[in-house]
This record gives structure tokens, sequence and C-alpha cells, in this order.
């Protein structure tokens, strides 16, 4: 079983192959806004450089958010385009998860923290045993006084704990350092590759975005039926590949 992950969500553009074994190949980049130009590309040379065809891929994650919305625009775009070509499952992990996968072996309670831009901050709050990670907070919009109230004294990662560190290493929280301010491709695959084997997914069901602003989800998305469709022009055209 082979698994494409594809990461968005914030400044960074990431892709990561996963198989029964564990990780494949990851291509990561801190882009700033050039999605659109970056990741097609990205996810062609990825596959290439593995020697893997689109008829080898059985699923695509994608990062749904909370973060940048051209940014998940672009990344729900590609991973809706490809998994509909292929006909083969897709599925959504935020980017909170995401931050803290990593974390997961670290017992204790963990903050992970997006920067949201406006002067606020996406977060989520976890607790690990040892082994894997609880949700305790579902993701949230605050700004990083009021979130950082709420997470007092505990690890924080992410680029809005460290945009905002003294708000938050002044309510006792210690602020990971740049290795942990993006979300990893990786543990998108990681997290993908277990829902792909422990969910019923159905015929044509695709991830949706996870906002927390309304005005994010009004640039240029149509809402139907409560599921958020793709933007308004042709969507990327799926990577070519090795075949």
């Amino acid at each position: 079983m082979k698994l494409l992950a594809i990461e968005t969500a914030t400044r960074l553009v990431g892709c990561a192959l996963w198989g029964d074994d564990g990780p494949i190949a990851s291509n990561l980049l801190v882009e700033g806004q050039r999605h659109v130009e970056v990741l097609v590309p990205a996810i062609e040379e990825l596959c290439r450089q593995a020697g893997i065809s689109a008829a080898d891929l059985d699923g695509v994650a994608v990062d749904i958010g909370p973060g940048l919305f051209t940014g998940l625009r672009v990344g729900l775009a590609t991973a809706t385009t490809i998994a509909t070509a292929r006909r083969i499952p897709a599925m959504g992990v935020t980017s909170l998860e995401a931050l803290a996968h990593p974390h997961r072996r670290r017992q204790g309670p963990l903050a992970a923290i997006v920067d949201a831009r406006r002067g606020e901050v996406y977060w989520a709050l976890f607790e690990g045993d040892g082994q894997r990670l609880k949700e305790l907070r579902a993701p949230a919009v605050a700004a990083p006084h009021d979130a950082a109230h709420e997470i007092a004294n505990v690890l924080a990662v992410g680029d809005g704990a460290v945009r905002y560190r003294e708000i938050f290493e002044a309510a006792g929280s210690e602020v990971a350092g740049p290795g942990d301010m993006w979300p990893s491709p990786l543990a998108v695959a990681e997290l993908g590759m277990e829902r792909i084997g422990g969910e019923v997914f159905e015929a044509g069901a695709l991830p949706a975005p996870l906002y927390l602003r309304q005005a994010d989800v009004r640039i240029g998305w149509d809402q139907v039926d409560g599921r958020v469709g793709g933007p308004a022009g042709p969507p990327p055209a799926e990577p070519k590949m090795a075949r």
C-alpha cells in the first residue's frame, strides 16, 4: 500500500510518500505564498525520484487546515483531482494534529498553534500518554493572549507559538524551536495511513477544509450542501508522475 500526503496549510509546501514499511520519501519547501507554482512540480519530482507511478497510489492524505486560505485551496484541489482521477480514497488531517503528531510519545499536555494572521492564532490542546495523543480541546481561533490563558504551562509548537513567543512564555509555556514550526508532510502521511487502514470510505467522498473564520469560507469557494467545493477556476492538473 502506498499513500501520497500533501501539506500546504502554512507557508510550508510539502509532500510525502508512505508505504507499508513506513516513509518512502518527502519533499518540503518554505515558499511563502507560492503554493500554486510549487506543489504539483514537487509531487512529480518526489514520485520520479521514488520510482512511484500514479497507478501505485492507494490513497491520498491532505492537510485540511486550519491555516492559510490559499494554501488549503491548492492542497485540497490537488488531492481531490488525484483521488477522483485514480478512484482512490482521500482523507483529511488537521494542521494541528500534524503539528502535534511528532510529539505523541511525550507525556503531558501539548498545544499546537498556527499563526492565523489578523492578530489571531488557530490552536488545539492535546495530551500524550507516552504512545499516542488525545485531543483535549478542539481546534479554535483566538487572540494570542486569550489562547495563552487557556493553555498555560504546556509545550507549545507551531509558527503561531514562535511568532507570539513572549505571550506564551509569560503564561508559563515552553515554546518549541524552529524545527517544530510547520506541520510535516510525513506526519500527514502517517496519520493518513492509519486512517486508510481503519476507516470505511464512501465512494466519491472527499475531505472538506476546516475553516474557523467565516470570512475565509467566502473567498473564491462555492458552498454546496454544507460541503465546500473546488475553487472557481479549473483545478490544478493531475501530477504526471512516472508511468
